[in-house]
């Protein structure tokens, strides 16, 4: 077994420094005003992040920022699928 972590692994002190980025960036705790979505999408992306080797709160940061200047609206809060099946039929889908 390898002491080094592997690529998929977040450990405890990643986790950490997850939660710092997250909370700078106002994706974290009670007092924030993101919705639920944006904080679990955030927390997913910096994870990933995290995972392919951006290992400090400063990159972390900066790979949010560029995420958020890169981003749609849509892409923070995806149509429920019900409601493409309503816009397909009210398009003449069968």
């Amino acid at each position: 077994m390898s002491s080094n972590p592997t690529a998929s692994h977040v450990d405890t002190a990643g986790f950490r420094l997850i939660r710092q980025v997250l909370r700078s960036a106002g994706l974290r705790g009670s007092e924030s005003d993101a919705s639920s979505d944006m904080k679990r999408d955030a927390s997913l992306f910096l994870s990933a992040e995290f995972r392919s080797g951006v290992r400090t709160k400063s990159a972390l940061l900066h790979s949010l920022a560029n995420r958020k200047r890169s981003s749609t609206p849509a892409s923070f809060d995806p149509q429920p699928e019900g409601s493409a099946v309503d816009r397909w039929q009210d398009e003449g889908g069968r």
